[in-house]
């Protein structure tokens, strides 16, 4: 098994931790409040306890993408997991790999005619590709530069 972790731009890091911080301050908020109204009736008690339950799970999901968002290689399958979602893909679906030189971006082509990006170290894309043609020699690999292809 080879596992490669997302590198988040500084903007998603940001991003993400302020939905964290976000979610927490609501997490207390409504703590304070369901203490608070405990004697105001059922509504209130159901309305503040989903509504924690609701931050919690948010604090939680985005605590899981900042910690485990990683891409696994194993059992022939191309597995990305964003926290605790995941998508598995048979590496008999991936039909190439490409690597733009310019942007510096490494992009999977499946045979559906769809593609996804790889958020990933750039160190790392040598061993990433390595890891996904030992399992599937087949998979071809180029690398581009940017723009090359299109008419002058």
């Amino acid at each position: 098994m080879n596992s490669f972790k997302f590198r988040y731009t500084k903007s998603v890091w940001v991003l993400l931790i302020i939905v964290l911080i976000l979610s927490a301050l609501g997490i207390g908020w409504n703590v304070f409040n369901l203490v608070t109204f405990l004697n105001e009736g059922a509504i209130k008690i159901v309305a503040y306890s989903l509504i924690i339950l609701l931050t919690a799970f948010l604090f939680v999901f985005v605590l899981s993408v900042m910690a485990c968002g990683r891409y696994l290689i194993k059992d022939n399958y191309l597995i990305q997991n964003f926290g605790f979602i995941s998508t598995k893909t048979p590496l008999s679906a991936v039909l190439s790999i490409i690597h733009f030189k310019k942007s510096d971006k490494l992009v999977v082509y499946f045979k559906d005619a769809k593609y996804t990006v790889i958020v990933i170290s750039p160190t790392e894309y040598d061993d990433f590709i390595s890891a996904l043609r030992k399992q599937n020699p087949s998979i071809a690999f180029d690398c581009r530069i940017d723009g090359e292809d299109l008419p002058e």
